[in-house]
């Protein structure tokens, strides 16, 4: 009898760890469904690369493949007629600059017209809080000069700096050919005013040469800072801005 109730007793045994594993088998599960921090930001059927559009700008060499949604400027090359910056800008501003059309854009001002040197030019100067990609690849209002240093190195673009000291202030004129042609040159600039403590930073390099050439101005004051005024020009030639004085920094 007492074999009977053991077997009896060892089988409900059996059965109950049974049910308690096919419970523990079929128990719902949480799922994580966040993604590693490693992982790509696109989802899985997501194109590999980026949709990418061609924009063409009358007068430069070739078409810039940009990306939806990127503000790149200028649209527009000096020179051009006064209806094809209309036909990109709209109507130029009521105000007027001798010499020159002015156009009111939401990220920047936009001013065509002439230089000193009688030289068609178009002006671009950003307004706070916004971001324009010049054809040349540089972003105004977040690179550094010592960014666009870096970014032309990697192109492989050669850059000139120089220096000009007038008006009470210091302006700092960084130019290359432009992205568009070599027909055109690209210049970025930035302008400090002129302090005891920006006069001492800015110093010559090195004392004069033999030939009495004086040395290069030391600009390393304005690698971080950022640019915001941006201008294309006729290169004639030349990748180097005239005004100023030669510059650089370490």
């Amino acid at each position: 009898m007492l074999d009977f109730r053991a077997w009896i007793i060892a089988g409900v045994i059996l059965l109950t760890a049974a049910g308690a594993y096919v419970i523990w088998i079929t128990r719902p599960r949480a799922v994580i469904t966040g993604r590693s921090l490693s992982a790509s930001p696109s989802p899985s059927n997501a194109p590999a690369k980026p949709v990418t559009t061609s924009l063409h700008v009358e007068g430069c060499r070739e078409d810039f493949i940009t990306q939806p949604g990127e503000l790149v400027e200028p649209r527009v090359v000096p020179g051009a007629s006064l209806e094809q910056f209309r036909s990109v800008y709209g109507e130029e501003a009521p105000r007027k600059q001798p010499g020159a059309n002015i156009w009111e854009q939401n990220a920047f001002t936009l001013t065509e017209g002439t230089s000193e040197s009688a030289q068609p030019q178009v002006h671009l100067s950003l307004h706070q809080g916004h971001v324009v990609e010049t054809l040349d690849g540089v972003e105004l209002g977040i690179d550094s000069f010592g960014t666009i240093f870096r970014k032309m190195r990697d192109k492989k673009v050669e850059v000139h700096e120089r220096l000009d000291h007038s008006d009470g202030n210091w302006t700092l004129i960084v130019s290359l050919y432009s992205a568009c042609g070599r027909k055109f040159r690209s210049e970025y600039t930035r302008t400090l005013p002129a302090d005891p403590e920006t006069d001492r930073l800015i110093t010559r390099l090195s004392p004069p040469s033999p030939t009495g050439q004086p040395a290069p101005w030391r600009s390393d004051i304005f690698m971080n800072k950022v640019v915001s005024e941006y201008t294309l020009a006729p290169s004639n030639g030349q990748d180097e801005a005239s005004k100023g004085s030669p510059s650089e920094h370490n």
